[in-house]
């Protein structure tokens, strides 16, 4: 009898805990405040269940973007450029006909940072 008890609890603990750390954790780390930062861009954001994961975290990806382009006008760090041309890249658009680039592989900077609200639009992402 003793036997069954300490079977029930232990069996009773382990599934506590295997519903603990694959359900509730990864939703309480998917509700908290999550963060993209780079040099002096700070982008502070949450999950809400409004649009999809992908656009909330592509839309604070192309808002980092603009803070990077922002900051990029007044210093000129190759990082930063990097950066910026990293988000760009990261989501395709350069195989498909844009204006912003010269051909397929090439991305123009300059082009880039003149047209960056059209460029990294935040607001096409979440409506």
């Amino acid at each position: 009898m003793e036997e069954r008890k300490t079977a029930a609890w232990v069996l009773g603990t382990l599934g506590s805990a295997i519903a603990f750390f694959a359900f509730i954790l990864p939703e309480i780390i998917h509700k908290s405040t999550h963060t993209f930062k780079f040099k002096d861009c700070t982008i502070l954001f949450k999950y809400d269940g409004i649009g999809s994961d992908v656009d909330i975290y592509r839309a604070n990806q192309n808002r980092l973007a603009l803070c990077l382009c922002n900051s990029y006008k007044q210093n000129s760090d190759t990082s930063v450029k990097q950066k910026i041309i990293d988000i760009y890249k990261e989501y395709d658009r350069y195989s498909e006909y844009d204006s912003l680039i010269v051909h397929k592989h090439h991305i123009r900077f300059d082009t880039i940072l003149k047209y960056k609200y059209r460029a990294f639009d935040t607001l096409v992402l979440v409506d």
